[in-house]
């Protein structure tokens, strides 16, 4: 069987967009099916997606369950008349819309590395009754089951026509901007974003040919690293020392990217703090800044922009206060003045921002004209590089 299964090769926000799109459309007896390497962040970004959509979800492991646990255990119930019937206690990890919600998406997950036998039972939930026992599925869930190609780094058992035939299937492929994007929403560590944009060779690493299994870096174990250095940072209230961070690295992602992200990481001693930007200070200091802190820099700016943001937004007004408007203003303009000594870097921090962050869009283009009266050196710099910068248009 061949490693892609003869399926169409997405992005991870493709991916995503194909389950947000079903769920809008209220197309819930369409299940998907999504192949790719293991810690890629497919379940992580299912998760996501419920939380943004505020929908339920419920996850399955299958490679944990055996037939017996999907369909219930059975139990003799005795009706009227003296008759038997047989029934099966569901099992609590389905999902029921009076605890759960109405709707949501139900993942059967480690799809691929289960027993034919767990796939067969769980096939139940694909076809048309949507049913396991006594147990049936929502109405408004969807199921997506996740797994691993046979070289993908994973365990494989293999996958049956009926469950490809079922299933709208595609396979996802480490893509560096959607996990940028999904890392900057979800508050990685800004020095493992800034580190994978400057060596996104780091990103998802895999080698089936090894003698035997290697600690290599992945989305997941980046993920890992990022809870790690947040916590111990918050602990000690400040950077840590390289020992640590080797130590940190090492267990998280393997000693050959520790060494390279060590290194990385004590470049952020010299960068610029985000709160002094967004007070409108620290331009004079930019051309200190070296193409690696910069990597770096504009990691620690985009994160803290986002959360400046995502925090002051009023949903009633769907608005900012003036305060928001001036310090994104003043951090606009420290970008501009980036220019002066690296174009390229100042117009990889706008687009990086405008990526990670609908609501900085939102902000900049705004009817009221707050953003432009702060900021008119913004307009400037974009009719000057707008056929590089097109974020307005």
């Amino acid at each position: 069987m061949s490693a892609n299964m003869n399926l169409k090769s997405v992005t991870m926000k493709e991916f995503l967009n194909l389950v947000r799109e079903s769920i809008l459309d209220e197309d819930f007896t369409t299940p998907i099916l999504c192949l790719g390497k293991s810690g890629i962040g497919k379940t992580e970004g299912i998760a996501g997606l419920c939380k943004e959509l505020g929908i339920g979800c419920k996850e399955l492991r299958l490679v944990t369950l055996t037939e017996v646990d999907l369909l219930g255990v059975p139990t003799i119930e005795e009706l009227p008349g003296g008759r038997k019937t047989t029934t099966w206690a569901s099992l609590d990890n389905l999902p029921f819309a009076e605890r759960d919600g109405e709707r949501g998406i139900l993942v059967l997950d480690e799809i691929t590395s289960c027993s034919r036998t767990v796939r067969a039972a769980a096939y139940q939930l694909l076809d048309s009754k949507r049913a396991l026992g006594n147990y049936k599925l929502p109405e408004k869930w969807l199921v997506v089951a996740l797994g691993n190609g046979p070289e993908d780094g994973g365990v494989f058992e293999g996958i049956e026509y009926a469950f490809l035939g079922r299933c709208l299937a595609v396979r996802v492929e480490p893509d560096l901007n959607s996990w940028k994007s999904w890392a900057v929403d979800n508050n990685v560590h800004p020095t493992v974003v800034g580190f994978i944009s400057w060596q996104p060779d780091y990103l998802h690493q895999i080698n089936p040919n090894a003698e035997f299994e290697e600690k290599l870096p992945c989305p997941r174990t980046w993920t890992k690293l990022s809870i790690k250095l947040t916590n111990a940072e918050k602990r000690k209230g400040g950077m840590l020392d390289d020992r640590s961070v080797e130590i940190y690295a090492a267990a998280a992602v393997g000693e050959k990217a520790a060494n390279d992200f060590a290194a990385f990481y004590q470049y952020k001693k010299h960068t610029i703090s985000v709160d002094e930007i967004l007070e409108g200070k620290g331009i004079d200091k930019i051309k200190k800044l070296t193409p690696e802190v910069q990597y770096l820099q504009t990691q620690t700016l985009v994160s803290g922009i986002v959360n400046e943001l995502k925090q002051n937004y009023d949903k009633t007004t769907l608005d900012w206060p003036d305060e928001t408007y001036r310090r994104i203003a003043n951090a606009c303009k420290w970008m501009v003045a980036m220019a002066d000594v690296s174009l390229d870097a100042a117009i990889l921090m706008f687009n990086e921002v405008s990526s990670a962050s609908f609501l900085f869009v939102q902000l900049i283009t705004g009817e009221s004209g707050k953003f432009d009266s702060l900021c008119p050196e913004f307009i400037e710099f974009l009719d000057k590089y707008s056929l590089t910068f097109k974020t307005r248009s």
